[in-house]
Parts: structure tokens; C-alpha cells; sequence
């Protein structure tokens, strides 16, 4: 038996943007994250919130993330918070588990209402 946190429309405030000029101001992106489990964490059964990964601690973390950098595009923010949560929550858990995060965006263009990427173990 296995389980997934899933973590879905987490609004980031991040400088995203191709020009020097779209980066200079944050844009709101919308992150979908699951962390699969290799097997049940603990905190199914205990009700124990350090079983598992606080949300909330993980937001707050991938907010200070993109804070203190920008990105041109969406697919280099997606790697780089890709790459911060395996090692976030491998510090939090001392355990792997699996990660799919999807960052979208919406675009101001006149006939893209969204745009997505998606990256995954």
C-alpha cells in the first residue's frame, strides 16, 4: 500500500518573464505538487504531523525559493523548484519519495489562456 500528498493550486509570487522588464515585477504562478510515498508514511496511522510533510512548511519554502531568484522561462522554474524539493524533502523525511510538479501560468497573450510544464521522477 502506498499513498501521495498532493498539493494542488499552491500560488507562488515569482519574477517570471522572458524580458529584463516582464521580470521586474512578480507574476502569480499556480503549482501542482504530488509527493508519492513508497509505502504509507506513518502519520496515516499516529496522526502525527512529523510522519509526514508539513504543507505548509513546504509552501512557505518554495515561496523564499523563488523569492531570492527569477526566471526567463516556466520550464527553468519548474527543474529548479523540482530540484529544491528532492532535497527539501529529503532533509525533512530522510526518505525519497517520488515528485510531479507542474508549474502554469497565465500568459498575456490574446489567445493563450494558460500555459504548463510538468516534471516528474
Amino acid at each position: 500500500m502506498n499513498g501521495q500528498l498532493i498539493l494542488e493550486k499552491l500560488n507562488l509570487a515569482v519574477k517570471l518573464g522572458y524580458s529584463a522588464e516582464e521580470r521586474s515585477l512578480p507574476q502569480w504562478v499556480s503549482v501542482k505538487i504530488k509527493l508519492s510515498f513508497p509505502h504509507l508514511p506513518a502519520a496515516c496511522i499516529d496522526d502525527n504531523l512529523d510522519n509526514t510533510f508539513c504543507y505548509a512548511t513546504l509552501s512557505e519554502a518554495l515561496q523564499k525559493f523563488c523569492d531570492e531568484r527569477s526566471f526567463k522561462l516556466i520550464e527553468a522554474l519548474a527543474y529548479q523548484l523540482y530540484q529544491f524539493l528532492k532535497k527539501k524533502t529529503l532533509e525533512m523525511r530522510q526518505e525519497r519519495v517520488a515528485i510531479f510538479l507542474s508549474i502554469s501560468k497565465n500568459p498575456q497573450l490574446p489567445k493563450l489562456e494558460q500555459a504548463s510544464f510538468s516534471i516528474c521522477d
